[in-house]
């Protein structure tokens, strides 16, 4: 039940752009889980509390930092990647065209680039 759920999330969050491979997220979403011990390890993140003391001063952030987005995420839509960028000085923006939340593998090549040349330039 916990494979199909995360499975049914992944799909729900996935881009619009690439075919959802649902054997292929199947297979992941099983090893994942078999190596986290269990639903509470495989889901804490969701658990994570805080960030109260960091509200509101992102622009204090002094490090470069490249914001990668995709522009149909169903979860924080490409704006929250927007005003992230323009918030903190010098940051940089890349919107992958009809990426949602995942990473999906047909952008790695799109991210892996713009990284290296983010970390190149910096």
């Amino acid at each position: 039940q916990v494979v199909d759920f995360i499975v049914r999330d992944a799909r729900a969050i996935a881009s619009t752009t690439h075919p959802f491979d649902a054997a292929g997220i199947r297979a992941f979403v099983e090893q994942d889980y078999d190596r986290s011990g269990g639903f509470l390890s495989a889901t804490n993140h969701f658990m994570l509390k805080g960030g109260a003391a960091w509200k509101g001063r992102l622009h204090e952030i002094a490090a470069p930092l490249l914001v990668i987005h995709g522009t149909a995420d169903p979860i924080f839509p490409v704006e929250h990647g927007e005003a992230l960028a323009e918030t903190v000085t010098g940051a940089r923006l890349i919107r992958i065209e009809g990426g949602g939340h995942e990473l999906h593998p047909d952008d790695w090549a799109e991210m892996s680039a713009a990284i290296i040349a983010h970390v190149q330039a910096g």
